[in-house]
């Protein structure tokens, strides 16, 4: 019997299509969603509801000031596009924690989950009396699950300022080396454009959500083994330093602090962006042979000297690079985009060097991106028909498993939807219940 390729038979037991048909890894796990004016909050939850677990969004009667994060001001059906992307597969709930009675009512709650992710300043909680040791108190088991701007400690943790994603890239180290280069003896005045660069997406935020994830997991897989719960500090600023890849290790050692550099890296080259006839390519040579082959590529061997080429490193030089990048720009705007993608490919076939050859990759907008026919294969740009919303699209299944597949089942929720379905299964309550504490204003 002729044995099936691995690439049929994991897209069989990956499609997500059929993720459906599957159980959830988490299924068992519900989580109270107390994220407050946090990106990173509804990120984390997200992940944990993909994987399955039931959890309980709960926001302030009047909803949560996420929900009117949007480009141009522009609401869909009365919400923003930043919250439709991350209310998926969430129950959505309304009560109101300032109130002694809101309080009074999560601790209903609390008795009966595994997790609670919440995104108020430190001490809040606690001054509410809703903080871990006296919740631990009625469900010693709890995973609390805190993300802030500075964490539960240190010499910034009381601070008023509030978690932006933006404070945290300012803070983190990053945004300070992303972005042009500042020419010498310039100033802002003549290079306006020569300033730290934010990350597009709120990334930040994105990174302490995934952290904190994470962090929940390990921590469940603890309490499985011990039986006990405990309590999880993510600051934003310090999740995203994380990514500060080389720059620390870099100035502890020799006291250089990592600059702004444009597109191009001080630890690779040839590494970065470079213009073309119709947009722009990524350019990647992490070896000393990529870099000739590219020089071959585009007809420049012999007049670059390639072929006495001896050390990598020389290039990587900030003067060096300075040098080269207009050199290489020149060449790379003689082309397109698909012109040079086939230049390099056909390199690896016939040229001097090969099978090496230089790394071309396009640089894709959101509509490209959204229309690569890879990603529409692989499921992540299927539509998702919402009961509520209707058909929308939101990048999904980034996940791809065998046996648990993630899956979004829904997109979103308005505030508090799920009220009646939530408090009559965890407490008990009907529809009078509900109108006395909605007439109060707690839900």
């Amino acid at each position: 019997m002729e044995q099936q390729k691995w690439s049929e038979w994991v897209r069989e037991r990956d499609d997500p299509r059929i993720a459906h048909t599957k159980p959830e890894a988490l299924d068992d796990i519900t989580v109270l969603d107390l994220s407050y004016k946090s990106f990173a909050g509804c990120y984390c939850s997200s992940l944990l509801a993909e994987f399955g677990a039931e959890v309980l969004r709960i926001e302030p009667p009047e909803g949560d000031f996420i929900r009117t994060c949007t480009p141009y001001g522009m609401l869909y059906q009365g919400e923003g596009l930043n919250y439709l992307t991350e209310g998926r597969n969430k129950f959505h709930m309304s009560l109101d924690l300032t109130k002694p009675e809101g309080r009074e009512i999560l601790k209903g709650l609390v008795s009966q989950v595994d997790v609670l992710v919440e995104t108020y300043r430190p001490g809040v909680m606690d001054k509410w009396g809703i903080g871990y040791e006296q919740l631990k108190e009625i469900n010693p088991r709890l995973i609390f699950a805190s993300i802030t701007a500075y964490g539960q400690f240190g010499p910034m943790s009381q601070r008023q300022m509030p978690d932006y994603d933006n404070i945290a890239q300012a803070r983190a180290g990053i945004q300070s080396a992303t972005g042009e280069v500042m020419p010498e003896g310039k100033s802002y005045d003549e290079y306006p454009w020569a300033v730290p660069t934010k990350a597009g997406p709120w990334i930040a935020w994105t990174i302490a959500g995934t952290f904190m994830s994470v962090g929940i997991l390990a921590a469940l897989h603890w309490r499985g083994i011990t039986g006990e719960g405990q309590a999880l500090d993510v600051a934003t600023a310090e999740a995203y330093a994380r990514f500060d890849d080389y720059a620390a290790l870099w100035y502890y050692d020799t006291g250089i602090i990592n600059e702004r550099f444009g597109s191009m890296d001080v630890c690779a080259f040839l590494y970065c962006f470079a213009p073309t006839k119709d947009g722009a390519v990524f350019l990647g040579g992490l070896r000393l042979e990529m870099w000739q082959a590219f020089a071959d590529m585009v007809g420049k061997w012999d007049e670059w000297g390639a072929a006495s080429w001896t050390n990598l490193s020389f290039f990587m030089q900030k003067e060096q690079q300075l040098k080269w990048a207009p050199l290489i720009f020149e060449e790379t705007r003689k082309y397109t985009n698909e012109e040079l993608i086939g230049m390099s490919i056909e390199y690896a076939k016939k040229g001097r060097l090969a099978p090496i050859t230089p790394v071309v990759a396009p640089v894709c907008s959101t509509e490209e991106t959204m229309k690569d026919a890879n990603w529409l294969d692989r499921g992540m740009f299927t539509p998702i028909q919402d009961p509520v919303y209707g058909e929308l699209i939101v990048a999904q299944a980034q996940h791809k498993m065998t046996e648990t597949p993630v899956r979004t089942k829904w997109v979103c929720r308005p505030v508090g939807y799920d009220n009646e379905h939530i408090y009559l299964k965890y407490l008990g309550w009907g529809p009078s219940k509900l109108k006395e504490l909605k007439q109060k204003r707690i839900i």
